[in-house]
């Protein structure tokens, strides 16, 4: 008798342990299903901050910093403009450097801009990837800080680059505040020798209001009518083609958006 009520209870304790297995499995499926939302439950869950710091540590740790040191910082927000592989960071880097405005931080500038041109570089280029949105903001943080030579030096090396360092060209000079930005756009145009350096140049112009280049951008239509696609090296067939029909087009747009400025204007 008292071993027929022991395995009675050995039975009772084992189904008791199976409920509660069956409850922990399924309270753990309720909260998985339940996690998209909860995810995207402000109440639920703020993340490391605001915006893009929801799921970015290093990034809400710089804005910490920042907010707690002021330019006592200025030596590791430049390391991680330098340093730091996310972008979003570096750009941020960028913005507080520009916020401080220490002279000395120009050679680190600077010297982000220079990965376009150096001989040894292991960064992506071309418009549109991650390191040219960040040269870009660069651009826009040395011009702020007042006026230096970074575009004379981005030009005097545009013959030797690739077509993928090319293409940031026109934008860089622009967000650099080049002085001779629109003669050296023009030459770009007038060398005809990578198409997407020609549509960058075309996009830049599209961006101003000067209505001293439409007079040279009428003719390039006019010279590019009926082209159809070239290699800008005939004797090379493996050089990219220039497009000259997509050029027309660009061209007359970019002649259109000057136009409607001026007469906004």
């Amino acid at each position: 008798m008292r071993r027929c009520n022991g395995n009675r209870e050995v039975r009772v304790y084992a189904k008791s342990i199976q409920n509660c297995f069956c409850l922990l499995l399924l309270l753990l499926f309720v909260l998985h299903w339940l996690g998209a939302d909860a995810e995207g439950c402000p109440a639920c869950w703020s993340g490391y901050g605001p915006g893009d710091e929801r799921y970015n540590k290093p990034l809400a740790d710089l804005r910490i910093l920042y907010e707690k040191e002021g330019k006592v910082a200025l030596p590791a927000i430049e390391e991680a403009l330098v340093m730091d592989r996310d972008h979003l960071v570096k750009q941020r880097a960028a913005t507080y450097i520009g916020e401080i405005k220490d002279p000395n931080s120009i050679p680190v500038l600077e010297g982000m801009i220079a990965e376009l041109y150096k001989k040894v570089t292991f960064g992506n280029f071309g418009v549109g990837t991650p390191d040219f949105q960040t040269r870009l903001k660069v651009a826009h943080v040395l011009a702020n800080m007042g006026p230096g030579n970074t575009a004379d030096r981005v030009w005097q090396r545009y013959d030797r680059l690739d077509g993928l360092k090319k293409s940031e060209v026109p934008y860089l000079l622009n967000a650099l505040n080049d002085p001779q930005l629109y003669e050296r756009l023009s030459e770009i145009l007038s060398q005809g020798k990578d198409h997407q350096a020609m549509v960058a140049t075309l996009d830049v112009l599209a961006m101003g209001d000067n209505a001293q280049i439409l007079p040279f951008l009428r003719s390039k239509m006019a010279e590019w009518e009926g082209k159809g696609a070239e290699p800008s090296d005939p004797t090379n067939p493996d050089i990219s083609m220039i497009y000259y029909s997509a050029l027309t087009v660009k061209a007359e747009q970019t002649i259109f958006q000057i136009e409607d400025k001026q007469r906004g204007s």
